[in-house]
């Protein structure tokens, strides 16, 4: 009798228990000071390039997270993008950038219509926000 058969079946065990119970959550929940919890899946510093060309300028922090308000409106939707802004706004000032953006979506899935927005910090030091209505394709 070969022993691979033998080996592979000692070995399946170990697999599964490796497979199980060490699986990481994809997501940080977060509670925002009105006492919703919103779960941040990614918070990326992302560096201003275009066609190889470097524009220190276009520099930014870049957050999505999943909305624990998905199916309320616009603007209460904003509301919730402006607290989910304080988690990166200090960071932006600390490195001196002049945007940042959130993608607010309504579920971890990651499908349909989605909330984008763009912060932008004025010559004063206040930050402006525009929201756009975006959606994940099928192919994405």
């Amino acid at each position: 009798m070969s022993r691979w058969p033998c080996l592979a079946l000692l070995a399946l065990p170990a697999l599964l228990a490796c497979a199980g119970s060490h699986t990481r959550t994809l997501w940080h929940d977060t509670k925002l000071p009105s006492g919703k919890v919103v779960k941040v899946t990614s918070f990326n510093l992302v560096w201003g390039l275009e066609h190889d060309a470097r524009t220190p300028a276009d520099d930014c922090l870049a957050m999505e997270y999943v909305s624990a308000l998905p199916g309320a409106d616009g603007k209460a939707r904003e509301a919730e993008a402006q607290e989910v802004f304080e988690l990166a706004r200090v960071a932006s000032e600390q490195f001196d950038f002049r945007t940042a953006t959130l993608a607010g979506f309504p579920s971890l899935e990651r499908k349909g219509a989605y909330d984008f927005y763009v912060f932008t910090r004025g010559a004063d030091g206040t930050w402006s926000m525009a929201r756009t209505v975006r959606k994940v394709s099928a192919t994405d």
